[in-house]
């Protein structure tokens, strides 16, 4: 019996659809595929401009912090605004090649480079001559007053080229009482200017300037960049930054520890002081030394061993710390030492120099024959093999300023400071020993302590050496400070714990009690990105 046959005739064309279909689904997944892949490209390309136009405005901000210090050659210094926005000379913009004043002030909305950001750092109502606007919206005008405004060129690599930088502008303004979301005091009035301590933020009284506060202050400033890259990504970033005061301090030596032992002196050392004002010019050894005002002081515990031992001056203790040894006036004294004047005092709470900006490298830095060392950055700084380095001073407005990671003197070397003034501000990043001049000597040919300045801000060791010419400034509120070689030191020491058990003589310079110029870098207080 043979099978039926099926009659496929209806079937006819099916092949062509299956094919036809599966063209489809594979056009649609390629189609697809090639989308997704060009999002995905779009996405990176706006993500690396929006970095791009963020880290460019960063840029811009750093280099004007830089061109604040009166010791840069570029120095905007001298047109700092000294009043707030809305005044004459309110408002200082640093402006990217291409751009022009006459751009800031265009409020057309095709217009990137606008400043429609100014109106919300005054507060509202804003007390600057603007349209106060609320959080989120653009500002739509700018202060009124002729003259508010002055203007500087960017010296920022490539400034000068076709293609600069894309940060178009920075402005500098100081900062008011409300020129953030929140007041820095409540209890005065908005529009007062802020200031800056060295360790918070407080307001002037109306009418009074930042360096009548006790502490003294110096002003806060803001200040704001903005970047704009070709695609169009908009960036703004603000500081908020000031120089930390340089304070008056009555002590020769003062350790901010709290700690037993937090000063120590042992080893028949003693305390004298001098002026090198009053001298004309200083001498050495100075003329006019005393066995009177040779102050010390610490946070805790001052300990004295010796029977030569002696403080000739004030000895002042906060007793801030705990133990056995801080009870009473917190000084300990064994084997006849002589203290002085004991006095309890407040814990004293004094400014910590800020890391250097920019960073010093970390490479080291040899030097093992004689030389005249150029100012600027350096790393790891060895001077070895008997050489002598000389820092040559520059003016007390414009000092010569070296930053380094770490500085030694090894191998009887020997620094030499010639004129007025020098700075050293030392970084210590991974450094134990970021001031060593234990194995050598350093003379400051000036005779006078406040024209070479070491400033340090971490925890590590300092250790030095006196000397016939070692006269110097060492602010290190963190540090532990040792002296050996039982000589003479001429000046003024902080640290964090202060041990002299080689027999060296302090001598404080009383001159230091009168701050002098103000060569600390700006302190960041603060940085945010604003949505504008």
């Amino acid at each position: 019996m043979s099978m039926p046959k099926k009659n496929r005739k209806r079937e006819k064309g099916v092949s062509l659809f299956l094919c036809v279909f599966a063209l489809m689904l594979a056009s649609a997944i390629a189609i697809g595929m090639v989308y997704t892949s060009t999002t995905e490209t779009w996405v990176s390309r706006n993500f690396k401009a929006e970095e791009t136009a963020y880290f460019a405005a960063r840029a811009g901000v750093e280099e004007v912090r830089d061109r604040m210090l009166p010791s840069n050659p570029n120095t905007v210094a001298p047109i700092l605004p000294a009043a707030m926005a809305g005044t004459p000379g309110g408002v200082l913009y640093v402006l990217q090649n291409g751009v022009t004043f006459a751009d800031i002030t265009n409020f057309a909305s095709s217009n990137p480079v606008k400043d429609d950001e100014l109106c919300h750092d005054w507060g509202n109502p804003s007390t600057a001559g603007m349209t106060w606007q609320p959080a989120n919206i653009p500002c739509t005008d700018l202060p009124a007053t002729p003259g508010w405004a002055t203007t500087a060129a960017s010296v920022a690599p490539f400034a000068a080229s076709a293609n600069p930088m894309e940060y178009k502008w920075v402005r500098v303004t100081q900062k008011a009482n409300n020129s953030s979301a929140f007041l820095v005091d409540p209890g005065q009035a908005v529009t007062n200017q802020a200031c800056w301590n060295g360790i918070s933020e407080v307001v002037a009284p109306f009418g009074t300037a930042c360096s009548t506060l006790s502490p003294t202050a110096n002003p806060v400033f803001l200040v704001t960049s903005l970047a704009v890259t070709p695609s169009g990504a908009r960036r703004l970033v603000q500081q908020e930054i000031s120089q930390t005061p340089i304070n008056g301090f009555p002590y020769g030596a003062f350790a901010t520890g709290t700690a037993c032992g937090a000063l120590t002196m042992s080893g028949g050392g003693q305390t004298f002081s001098f002026n090198s004002a009053t001298e004309n010019p200083p001498s050495n050894p100075p003329s006019n030394t005393s066995t009177s005002g040779g102050n010390v002081g610490s946070n805790g515990n001052l300990d004295f061993s010796g029977g030569n031992t002696a403080v000739h001056g004030t000895t002042a203790s906060a007793v801030a710390g705990i133990g056995n040894c801080n009870q009473g006036n917190g000084i300990t004294a064994n084997g006849g030492a002589a203290y002085g004047t004991p006095s309890l005092i407040p814990a004293q709470s004094l400014p910590v120099p800020p890391l250097p900006n920019p960073l010093p490298p970390t490479r080291a830095h040899n030097i093992n024959g004689s030389t005249t060392l150029a100012t600027g950055s350096y790393g790891n700084l060895n001077i070895q093999g008997g050489a002598t380095v000389t820092l040559q001073g520059g003016t007390p407005g414009n000092p010569a300023v070296y930053t380094v990671n770490s500085i030694s003197l090894g191998g009887g070397s020997s620094l030499v400071i010639n004129g007025c003034c020098v700075v050293i501000n030392v970084a210590g990043v991974g450094q134990q020993n970021p001031v060593d001049f234990s194995g050598g000597s350093f003379q400051n040919n000036s005779f006078a302590p406040g024209n070479f300045v070491i400033n340090y801000g971490g925890t590590a060791n300092i250790s030095v050496s006196g000397g016939s010419g070692a006269y110097a400034v060492i602010n290190a509120p963190k540090a532990n400070i040792s002296f050996s070689g039982g000589s003479n030191f001429y000046g003024q020491v902080i640290g964090g714990t202060i041990k002299d058990s080689g027999g060296t003589n302090l001598y404080y310079d009383t001159s230091l009690n009168t701050p002098g110029p103000n060569n600390n870098a700006f302190f960041e207080i603060s940085l945010r990105e604003l949505s504008y």
